[in-house]
């Protein structure tokens, strides 16, 4: 018996150094970040009938994540949109049920619309044989990477929030920060930027090289972010991130995007969203164009900000 509880005292030791580590490295990759952008004061609310910029939040989601999306709207609401009331879109392969549609517009003090993905599946090129992970997964990683910006159903919006099933807002907003990122012309806001394992993304860097071998270089870009002595494998967490759409359609965006996705990479190995949104952030992108939000209170799984 004593042998058994020196072996779950030793796993639950591993457990807390793992925990401390994850923690660690969190908080370091957010001070790199930091050196990149600085938080500003926000700017003073709009004047009384000034209209919102075109704005919304979206989740990409089934069905089954109900409860999950539940919780993370009723913070969304709570903490900042009961005051504003930007709009929801939900956004999925397969159609959603009734029992969704309902519970989530209960939840919302705005409009909510729900739209179906038409173009989920991975592209012709990919050899399915080769694909390590759920096929399902891997698109939905390529969708938030680039297509997703030309839903018709995002197409009449500028700017939005994107939300993830499950994770929490801890803190009110005190300021609006759509109004920021238009008033302040920023392309590109975050919470949490992490350190990505090397096994997920061997051949990553490699291929944004040649990509930029192929382009002209940017005087403006913020490279230095993702390089110390070499690639430190930086991204931004997207799991919560504030988008001016005009960056992602942008012509500069979708070359990189199409370049990197026919790498296959995405599927091959573990590239992700965070993984695309982050090279084109700082390829192409200033500082004064990216936002750290570091008053925003937000947790997901194991990491905070």
């Amino acid at each position: 018996m004593a042998f058994v509880y020196r072996r779950i005292y030793r796993i639950l030791v591993l457990l807390g150094l793992l925990l401390v580590f994850v923690l660690w490295r969190n908080r370091h990759t957010a001070e790199k970040a930091s050196e990149v952008v600085r938080y500003t004061p926000p700017l003073p609310p709009l004047p009384t009938g000034s209209a919102q910029p075109q704005s919304c939040f979206v989740f990409i989601t089934r069905s089954m994540s109900l409860t999950k999306v539940r919780r993370t709207m009723f913070d969304v609401e709570k903490r900042f949109n009961e005051r504003y009331h930007y709009p929801y879109v939900f956004l999925s392969e397969n159609h959603f049920s009734d029992a969704f549609k309902e519970g989530v517009t209960k939840m919302a003090s705005s409009p909510v619309h729900f739209a179906l993905i038409e173009d989920w599946q991975e592209p012709e090129w990919i050899d399915t044989d080769r694909v390590n992970d759920r096929i399902g997964f891997r698109n939905m990683l390529r969708y938030w990477s680039g297509p997703f910006a030309y839903h018709p159903a995002i197409q009449p919006y500028r700017y939005i929030w994107r939300l993830e099933p499950g994770s929490h807002y801890t803190c009110d907003f005190e300021y609006d920060p759509f109004v920021e990122m238009k008033h302040r012309q920023l392309k590109y806001g975050f919470a949490i930027s992490i350190q990505e394992i090397p096994s997920a993304v061997p051949s990553l860097w490699q291929s944004f090289e040649q990509y930029i071998a192929q382009h002209s270089s940017r005087g403006n870009s913020t490279l230095d972010w993702l390089v110390d002595a070499d690639f430190n494998r930086c991204q931004f967490l997207t799991n919560f991130e504030l988008i001016d759409l005009d960056f992602m359609r942008s012509t500069e965006y979708q070359e990189l995007f199409n370049f990197m996705d026919r790498q296959g990479g995405i599927y091959y190995e573990q590239w992700s969203d965070a993984s695309i949104r982050s090279l084109a952030v700082a390829l192409l992108l200033s500082r004064k164009q990216v936002w750290w939000l570091a008053d925003a209170g937000y947790s997901h799984d194991l990491l905070s900000n």
